[in-house]
């Protein structure tokens, strides 16, 4: 019976150890083999030479004392059976931990939609709704069921949507070809119905796809027009107020002012402005504004002096900006704001150690981008590329309170997506399809050392995905819905 477990255990670790290797192959720097893979297969080996050699003699020796085939051959199939179940519980212990898929999105049609941006709804994250070019889709975060969907007005565009839902309502805007976005809707996320649509005059530069035109806090939906801000009642879509950003009287008639992103938090609403005077640039601000009233509680110099080449929110709450002028000896930083009203903490994007990779090389979520950067508990954590690579390997975290880099992370493979991940955790997911869990304080690499395998998703997963906590489960979202799946989830 021994004999045969030894049997057992070759059969069963031949069968798992192949059947676990992603498209037969793997042992590269960039495909590497799933843990446990290399010493189940020598074990496998070892034991078919033992197994084989110990099952001759055995039944040889049993023969003698009691002719017949029978009885050794049930003896010998006894002790298969018998090995399998510690068997498997070893291949556990030598694999370790994996994440498997469980659902998988069917493919987007028509072929050339993209996704611009993702929500999940709920404190559980129970739906995650994409957002593509010509549609609002929603997927069951466990099961992946299609809950609902919501087409976009004919010949309109999706060009904008709110950075998070607030009390059940998403907002999104829409545009025609080449026009600004004109046109807002209220959208409630848990059914798929347009609550309410308002029409705007659209800020002219922003014709296609663009983030942080739209943002939400409870009770009120901000916009951003041609020149001003708008605010609504967030469940009605009712008009509450108007903050125009022109100066007026004076030599305030040659300069005109642009909203460019908008964030919404805390009762106020946090606006960068750029102004141009006569056609070039003039300046740029950082207004604060009521979100009951529209008043303007502040308004500060930001400090650039030629026109702003990239601007970007980072965080809502605490403020969190990432700025950068087209002037390549100026400002090019996250800019940390705190509720003190002193200056903002700078974290330049270039350092000696690395540089700070906050938005992805290839970008293609342009309503809401899957940013390699979050906020949490006043640490920023980001990706970072150190120097002479060519992507980003290591995540480091710097304090918002004074700038300096508090911890790093090598992680040995490129940075596909990064997420927070509750209790002060944040989740990074690596092109080698593993995922790690860090603490935002310090660093520490929480659970496998190395990461958790990520399985059977070779090519489903794109370069610059968004990762959604959904309670056990994470969601990964592609852009891309033909080459690869719109959605999927994976879990322990």
């Amino acid at each position: 019976m021994a004999a045969g477990a030894v049997v057992g255990l070759a059969v069963e670790y031949h069968w798992v150890g192949w059947t676990s290797i992603p498209g037969g192959s793997c042992g590269s720097d960039y495909d590497p083999c799933p843990d446990g893979t290399t010493p189940t297969l020598l074990l496998a080996f070892l034991f078919t030479f033992a197994g084989v050699g110990a099952v001759g003699a055995a039944v040889a020796a049993f023969t003698r004392i009691r002719p017949g085939k029978a009885l050794p051959a049930v003896l010998v199939s006894a002790g298969v059976l018998l090995a399998l179940w510690p068997g498997w519980q070893a291949y556990l212990w030598m694999r370790g931990p994996v994440l498997d898929p469980v659902w998988e999105a069917g493919r987007d049609r028509p072929s050339t939609v993209r996704g611009l941006g993702a929500w999940s709804v709920g404190e559980d994250a129970a739906t995650v709704v994409r957002v593509r070019s010509d549609a609002l889709v929603a997927y069951d975060s466990r099961a992946g069921d299609r809950r609902w969907s919501l087409r976009a007005p004919v010949r309109a565009s999706v060009c904008g949507m709110s950075e998070r839902v607030v009390d059940g309502i998403g907002l999104v805007a829409f545009g025609r070809y080449d026009e600004p976005c004109d046109s807002v809707w209220g959208v409630d996320v848990r059914s798929g119905r347009k609550v309410w649509e308002r029409k705007i005059s659209g800020v002219p530069q922003y014709t296609s796809g663009s983030d942080s035109l739209l943002t939400a806090d409870a009770g009120v939906a901000v916009a951003l027009a041609d020149g001003a801000v708008q605010g609504y009642d967030l469940a009605e879509g009712t008009p509450s107020w108007t903050a125009k950003l022109n100066p007026t009287g004076g030599d305030g008639d040659a300069v005109e002012c642009q909203p460019q992103v908008a964030s919404a938090a805390g009762g106020s609403t946090r606006v960068v402005v750029t102004c141009t005077k006569l056609g070039e640039f003039d300046s740029a601000r950082l207004v604060t504004l009521d979100n009951a009233t529209g008043r303007e509680r502040s308004s500060r110099e930001l400090p650039v002096e030629s026109p702003v080449s990239t601007v970007m929110v980072v965080s809502a709450d605490p403020f969190t900006l990432l700025l950068k002028e087209e002037d390549e000896r100026g400002v090019a930083a996250v800019l940390a704001y705190s509720g003190s009203g002193g200056d903002p903490v700078n974290i330049p994007l270039t350092a000696d150690e690395e540089d700070l990779t906050v938005v992805p090389t290839v970008t293609s979520f342009t309503a809401r981008p899957a940013l390699l950067a979050t906020v949490s508990g006043g640490t920023l954590v980001v990706a970072a590329t150190k120097p002479g690579a060519d992507e980003p390997e290591r995540v480091a975290g710097y304090s918002l309170r004074d700038g300096q880099r508090l911890w790093h992370q090598d992680l040995g493979s490129t940075i596909t997506a990064l997420a927070p991940a509750g209790g002060g955790q944040v989740a990074v997911l690596g092109g080698n399809d593993r995922l790690w869990t860090l603490a935002a304080a310090d660093g520490e690499r929480l659970g496998e050392d190395d990461g958790t395998m990520v399985r059977d998703v070779d090519g489903k997963i794109e370069n610059t995905a968004q990762l959604l906590r959904a309670d056990d489960t994470w969601v990964v979202v592609n852009s891309d819905g033909d080459s690869h799946p719109p959605a999927l989830g994976v879990k322990g």
